[in-house]
């Protein structure tokens, strides 16, 4: 006669059991938390912006300004007050401020609708993740980025802490010769503890964007005029929004190598500042800047190690290990 074994019940039971809390745990454990899937949704917005409205370079210039008021010789002092990518820039403190004409377009008008559907996202975050995606919808590098930033205000309000390099002497800042771009870029950049080889890489954002007379008033094209890269828009994109203005690179919606390319040629329809020639000359910049013209990866590389860098300036995170998307 066969043997008929009879299952223990409470066996099956704690096994049923066991099947559900393992299926629990990876359904949780898979579901991104509510900050990681308003970050998400954030960068979505951010995409959908940029493809419809051609407006790259104004966001990475908004989070560079933005990020760009760090200066290490006040790290020393409380939270926020060394500047950085704090979000401060939305404030009419520094928005009105002369170096940050223009972009109260990129804060009211793009970011302002976004910020309004992901209430959770920190203005300080929004504006670094415009400008990380703007990046690689223009077809530059993915930025390793990580989110959480806290919004924060420097009590000082004296003076916008502008630290971004001028384009045309005299410079800035406490230098011998007050005409030397070599000596501004380093006085500029060693206060965000960068190196010679991060001022090349991050210089090479300019083959994103164009000046203007109407916001630097570095060169003569303003608004309603522009040269033949800018007059109709940008080559092959026509759906750009502001016309006008001169640009560093003849395709300045794409994120590519031209700016180290195609500097050397002195075309006679882009710009080119005294800080951007003595890339090609000064000996501590020059090896990184034909390094980069001959090749666009090691360029990738480096820009997105350096642009992480920059986003991080004085910024304060919550959880303090960041958010990653």
């Amino acid at each position: 006669m066969d043997q008929i074994t009879s299952a223990n019940p409470l066996a099956m039971v704690a096994t049923a059991v066991a099947i559900v809390l393992a299926v629990a745990v990876l359904f949780f454990a898979s579901k991104p938390s509510a900050k990681v899937a308003e970050l998400r949704k954030a960068r979505k917005l951010c995409e959908e912006l940029i493809r419809s409205k051609s407006c790259a370079p104004i966001l990475v210039r908004l989070a560079w300004h933005d990020s760009g008021t760090y200066d290490n010789n006040r790290s020393h002092l409380d939270w926020p007050n060394a500047g950085g990518a704090i979000g401060s820039i939305r404030t009419q403190h520094e928005i009105n401020a002369g170096p940050n004409a223009g972009l109260s377009k990129a804060l009211t008008k793009y970011l302002g609708p976004i910020k309004g559907e992901v209430p959770g996202v920190s203005w300080a975050d929004l504006i670094q993740l415009a400008s990380a995606t703007a990046i690689e919808v223009s077809g530059g590098p993915k930025i390793p980025m990580r989110y959480g930033r806290v919004d924060g205000e420097p009590t000082d309000k004296t003076n916008p802490p502008f630290g971004l390099p001028d384009a045309l002497p005299p410079f800035g800042g406490d230098l011998a010769d007050d005409k030397d771009p070599a000596e501004h870029l380093r006085y500029v950049f060693e206060k965000y503890d960068m190196s010679d080889r991060d001022i090349v890489a991050l210089s090479g954002a300019h083959t994103l964007g164009r000046a203007f007379k109407d916001r630097s008033g570095t060169v003569k094209e303003g608004y309603s005029k522009g040269t033949a890269y800018t007059s109709r828009g940008c080559p092959f994109v026509l759906n750009s929004e502001t016309l006008g203005g001169r640009s560093w690179t003849k395709y300045w919606l794409s994120f590519d190598n031209s700016y180290f390319e195609d500097m050397a040629q002195e075309d006679p329809d882009c710009v080119t500042f005294p800080t951007d020639k003595v890339l090609m000359t000064d000996a501590g910049f020059q090896p990184h800047f034909m390094e980069f013209a001959e090749s666009q990866s090691a360029f990738f590389t480096q820009y997105k190690e350096s642009h992480k860098k920059l986003s991080e300036l004085g910024a304060k995170f919550d959880p303090p290990e960041g958010v990653r998307i």
